[in-house]
């Protein structure tokens, strides 16, 4: 697989022709894009799976006892269904449906790409804080509801056991799971942002 540098290369010593510089992105995109971009693709499929397991489960929760429980139970679930749809949404804004085109300039093909990427890099640093903190939220006022009738300490301890889970995972995603893939989606965008500058003055 070509990569950056030598993509980079074949451009410069090309003519400016569109034809020709996009049959060298269609043939030799760089290997590190093609994976960012399965697994992002892998990644939302399953997460896709998930997602819809989950809020089914979550509709039968409520339609099972909506009749006990006041409003914000209902706001909860809501508010899950909401941030869960959403965030999927967000996710798969990372993938690249939108294919080359022969019509369409390197350059244009390149910076659709750096925007794909860099909203992946968005998602995961910071969309996925949002996620957690709507979704602690949410459960947070399920566990109030829910346990009205407890003691309180029942409902502390419920409430520390979540924020202590939600939070827990989500930093140790960040620091262990994402910080490798965060180098790699830097990696990529960097080698995207210097054949879009060479590109950009090739033309000039």
């Amino acid at each position: 697989m070509t990569n950056f540098e030598d993509l980079q290369k074949n451009w410069l010593s090309q003519p400016v022709s569109t034809s020709v510089q996009q049959e060298a992105i269609t043939t030799a995109l760089p290997d590190k894009w093609q994976r960012n971009q399965r697994r992002v693709f892998w990644s939302n499929i399953c997460m896709s799976i998930g997602f819809l397991m989950a809020l089914i489960v979550i509709g039968w929760v409520y339609f099972t006892f909506r009749d006990k429980y006041e409003w914000p139970f209902e706001l909860s679930i809501a508010a899950v269904y909401c941030s869960m749809i959403i965030f999927l949404l967000v996710s798969w804004r990372s993938y690249a449906f939108k294919k080359e085109n022969r019509g369409e300039s390197s350059i244009d093909f390149i910076q659709h790409q750096l925007q794909k990427i860099r909203w992946q890099r968005k998602t995961l640093t910071a969309y996925v804080w949002i996620y957690n903190t709507t979704l602690w939220f949410a459960l947070s006022i399920y566990i109030m509801e829910i346990t009205k009738g407890a003691s309180f300490l029942f409902t502390f301890t419920a409430f520390a056991v979540t924020t202590l889970y939600i939070f827990g995972i989500t930093l140790w995603i960040r620091n262990y799971r994402h910080k490798k893939y965060l180098i790699e989606i830097d990696e990529v965008i960097a080698g995207l942002e210097t054949l879009l500058n060479d590109l950009q003055e090739n033309e000039q």
